[in-house]
Parts: C-alpha cells; sequence; structure tokens
C-alpha cells in the first residue's frame, strides 16, 4: 500500500495550513503513521515565510512545532497530492476552478470535512484578529486533523 499525501491549501500560506499541516503531522507521529503532508496558500504574499508568530506561539502551546515556509499552491499538485484540503469555500473555489479532470476536482474538499465538531465548515482567518482567534482556529484544526486520521487510518481496522 502506497503511503498518502495530503495538501493544506489557505491563502498567505503563514497561519491556518501551516497549522493544519503541523497538527496532523503530529497525530501521525503519535500513531506511527507515514504520511505526506504539506501546505501552501493561493497567494504569493508572504512567499518562503516561516508560520505567523501567533500561530507557532499557539501550536507549541499545545505541543506542536510548526515546520513551514509558504508556498504557492502548483497545479502539479493534483498529481502529487491524494486530497487536497482548503479552509474556507472561496480557496476551495479557486483550487477546483484550476482542476483539469474530473478526478482533480474530486480531489478537493474542504479542511473541515471529517471534522467531528465543525463538519464542512470554513476555518476563519485569524491573521487580523486578536490572539484568542489564534486559539480558535487551533481547535478547529486539531478537530479537523483528527478527523482526517478516523477518516483515512482508524476506521481501516
Amino acid at each position: 500500500m502506497s503511503m498518502n499525501s495530503f495538501l493544506f491549501v489557505c491563502v498567505g500560506n503563514i497561519c491556518r495550513s501551516p497549522a493544519l499541516k503541523g497538527m496532523l503531522e503530529h497525530l501521525l507521529k503519535e500513531k506511527g503513521i507515514e504520511a505526506y503532508v504539506e501546505s501552501c496558500g493561493l497567494h504569493a504574499t508572504f512567499l518562503g515565510n516561516p508560520p505567523d508568530r501567533r500561530m507557532q506561539e499557539v501550536a507549541q502551546k499545545h505541543g506542536v512545532t510548526l515546520q513551514n515556509q509558504a508556498k504557492i499552491f502548483e497545479n502539479a499538485f493534483f498529481d502529487q497530492f491524494d486530497v487536497i484540503f482548503c479552509v474556507t469555500p472561496d480557496v476551495l473555489l479557486a483550487i477546483r476552478s484550476m482542476a483539469h479532470s474530473p478526478e482533480h476536482y474530486r480531489k478537493v474538499l474542504m479542511a473541515t470535512h471529517y471534522s467531528e465538531l465543525y463538519p464542512n465548515d470554513p476555518i476563519p482567518d485569524p491573521y487580523f484578529n486578536a490572539s484568542d482567534g489564534f486559539e480558535t482556529v487551533w481547535s478547529i484544526v486539531e478537530d479537523a486533523c483528527k478527523g482526517i486520521l478516523d477518516k483515512f487510518y482508524l476506521d481501516k481496522k
């Protein structure tokens, strides 16, 4: 069986998608599961930047280190990843509009698609919010990633 690969997409790739990537990697590592997890953004505004300091601090508080350098979505990602998770309906529509085939289109889901508490809810952008916005985002990220883990690995038993 080949290793699963997951891509998380947000707008700037410094808050939500790096948090999702870090959280899923953390959960996979805890369970001893190997998978390829990456994140990117729709816009090049923060290209090459590490995750937002406030997002890093919240992640750290929850025992997760965010390792990421902002990159932009590329069409090649449709073939490189099994599932492409988007943080909002706007991002989802933007990525789906780039899909070249029904197969590519079907790979694109909301990041909260498998979330128990926030099914298919958008993950709000905390960038312009006070620090409590980052905590809110983290709780959604955590639930979304647990849902992904359950769907792809724990249901298989």
